[in-house]
């Protein structure tokens, strides 16, 4: 039979629902959950130990906005994209929970990182309206602190839950929504303050699973000039893993290149100039280099790499493995064994010693070393502490964009660094709080550097620009009239920028998708008056289904794009072909990974007829979605035996389609 254009996205109760039928059918028995059942099935009961869960006022809130289908569309701007028909990139201006519900269908497990920098909740007035603070009577009402005429309940009154709580409620859906858009082996990564960081850690723990926490790294800045107490100047990167078990399990290593190598490979340059095969003489002066350094100086972390032979730096690495092995247990050169043997086996320290790798004390009690050298050993797991001044960004912006028009952007070689160190080649970035666009920015970077080719979403709100703020005075002198105008303008400058500085790099470019009402009719329900007879309540309903199901005036390309977006897994990537088919328009969404093409994706919101199909060669691997007013009953019933749940009508209300 033929399925239908659904209106809005799907409720994720509904879903979960349908997930726990198919898992626990005996939960089901009528129909309806059975929750004693279901925790029966759990090998749990009524009387089970309470667990640890984390609440705050607003959370069924949250919890009904995660689950609330949303009606919008993404209408695409061509004409404000920077070269549509090869971008692979997308710029969406929206709220990010409607467009989170958007992206559902065509992105579920396909991300395979997320950054976002959230507003910070510190009751100050920003770019986003960072202030998320309810007023204090409110909030003792909604806690039950105090009955409606403001009276008492409680000997001991608490108000400061009446900023977090707002600020909970707004992050919960958007994460619990994010979190499905994430593949197996996808990350997620949080910039956060200390005003919500410990919050911020406990909601990440409730939708992703406190097991899957992999770090809180520390992003340390500039030293606050005004501060009284401790320096401060740091901010954090929480990062969670969506499954980390199976990380574990294939064995998944976070790498990247350690900063602070140059400076060593020059120095040790300087001293083979000055020294020639004084090795000794290049070791003392390498060891005074390293002390003359500034402590937070990226080459003081490779200080231990403090010996020079012909061969480059190195230092004496333990020979010793980790873990008992008899094959490892043996005498080497008059040496002992450690007590869980040596690390490698004797073919291996036969060769390390022929290369003249291996370190002997002159005291045989003593152990062998390895020499291990930094050329050899230049990547390791990301640092959980960066270093780096913020100011250095905010004047980067500032200089592209020819005036500060946006606060405290994100450091674009640091973002570069993570993406560079758990992304690879065709993975896909996503950041629903765009912001000034740094994460398009350092993934346009990167992807040069290391030969990869990363894709990016990035959504960002049309907040109007903060005129109290100088930032926000600029921008609207500017002509910005919206913090996503800034967006797009920082990412169309850096495109044009980073062409012209790297010869025959590919073409940079993004589409830009709108957040707009709904093009197809949505009714309101119908409801039987008492003054109506059988026969006006069935005009009524006949004059209901006689409607078109689109809005008038919407264009057929606009309303393509949404039905694609809500009836199937066509992503924003996709290329459109328009065909005319003997005077009917169609069509054709092209997706823009050729291996995932499995038959045409063929929308027709025109009159279409059998010789229409004819014409366009239909195969059972096709699917073809119409507008169930513009074909005949006749076409849909020698169509959809064929087509089967492939024929997709988009109607007032659903007719059955007989078979």
């Amino acid at each position: 039979m033929a399925i239908f254009v659904p209106d809005g996205t799907s409720d994720e109760f509904d879903a979960l629902l349908d997930q726990l039928r198919d898992i626990v059918p005996d939960a089901f028995l009528d129909g309806e959950l059975d929750r004693a059942a279901l925790l029966d099935a759990l090998g749990l009961d009524e009387d089970s130990k309470p667990a640890f869960s984390f609440m705050w006022p607003g959370i069924e809130q949250a919890r009904r906005d995660a689950r609330v289908p949303t009606t919008v569309t993404l209408k695409p701007d061509d004409d404000a994209s920077c070269h549509w028909p090869d971008a692979r990139d997308v710029l969406i201006e929206g709220d990010n929970l409607q467009v989170l519900k958007l992206l559902k269908n065509g992105y579920s497990r396909a991300v395979k990182l997320i950054y976002i920098d959230p507003p910070y909740n510190t009751g100050d007035t920003f770019t986003y309206k960072d202030d998320f603070a309810v007023p204090e009577r409110q909030y003792l009402e909604e806690t039950g602190q105090v009955d409606d005429k403001g009276n008492a309940t409680t000997s001991r009154i608490e108000t400061g839950g009446r900023k977090h709580g707002p600020w909970l409620t707004m992050m919960f859906p958007r994460l619990v929504l994010a979190r499905h858009l994430l593949r197996r082996d996808g990350v997620i990564l949080i910039s956060i303050d200390d005003n919500e960081v410990h919050h911020l850690r406990l909601l990440l723990d409730a939708v992703f699973g406190a097991e899957n926490f992999v770090d809180m790294m520390t992003w340390r800045g500039a030293r606050k000039g005004d501060a009284k107490l401790t320096g401060g100047g740091q901010d954090y990167v929480l990062v969670y893993a969506r499954d980390r078990s199976y990380l574990k399990a294939n064995d998944v290593r976070w790498r990247e290149r350690k900063e602070g190598l140059e400076p060593i490979y020059a120095k040790v340059q300087d001293l083979r100039t000055q020294f020639g095969d004084d090795f000794e003489a290049m070791t003392e002066s390498l060891r005074d280099w390293y002390k003359s350094l500034a402590d937070d100086h990226p080459s003081t972390a490779h200080a231990h790499y403090n010996r020079v032979d012909e061969k480059g730096v190195w230092f004496p690495d333990n020979i010793s493995s980790p873990n008992y092995r008899e094959n490892l247990t043996y005498t080497w050169k008059g040496y002992h064994p450690p007590a869980k043997g040596w690390r490698y086996e004797r073919a291996t320290m036969e060769r390390l010693d022929t290369e003249g790798r291996l370190v002997y004390p002159e005291d045989m009690s003593r152990r062998v070393q390895v020499k291990s050298y930094l050329h050899m050993r230049e990547e390791w797991a990301p640092a959980s502490v960066i270093y780096r001044d913020r100011r250095g960004a905010s004047a980067s912006l500032d200089t592209l964009m020819g005036a500060k028009v946006f606060d405290d952007p994100k450091s674009t070689d640091v973002l570069a660094r993570l993406f560079h160190a758990i992304t690879d080649d065709g993975d896909l970035i996503l950041d629903f709080f765009a912001g000034s666009g740094s994460t398009g920015h350092a993934v346009w970077e990167q992807n040069p550097k290391d030969g990869k080719t990363r894709n990016w979403i990035l959504v960002q709100v049309p907040e109007e620009p903060d005129a109290s703020e100088e930032s926000g005075k600029n921008a609207l002198a500017a002509g910005y009239k919206t913090i996503f105008e800034v967006t797009a303008e920082r990412l169309r400058r850096a495109a044009s920028s980073l062409q012209q500085d790297t010869l025959g790099a590919t073409q940079l470019g993004f589409r830009i998708f709108r957040t707009r009402p709904t093009n197809l009719v949505i009714d309101k329900p119908l409801f039987a008056m008492p003054e109506m007879t059988g026969q006006s309540y069935l005009t009524q309903v006949l004059d209901h289904t006689a409607g078109a199901p689109v809005v008038e005036g919407a264009k057929p390309i606009d309303v393509a794009w949404e039905i694609a977006l809500k009836a199937t897994a066509t992503r924003l990537d996709a290329s459109v072909m328009t065909r005319d088919i003997e005077g009917v328009t169609v069509f054709e969404f092209v997706p823009s990974d050729a291996d995932a093409l499995s038959g045409r994706l063929l929308i027709s919101l025109e009159a279409f007829t059998l010789a229409t199909a004819d014409a366009l060669n239909l195969s059972d691997d096709d699917t073809l979605i119409l507008r169930g007013d513009q074909v005949e009953d006749s076409v849909t019933l020698t169509l959809a035996p064929r087509l089967q749940s492939k024929l997709i009508l988009l109607e007032r209300v659903p007719r059955e389609v007989s078979l």
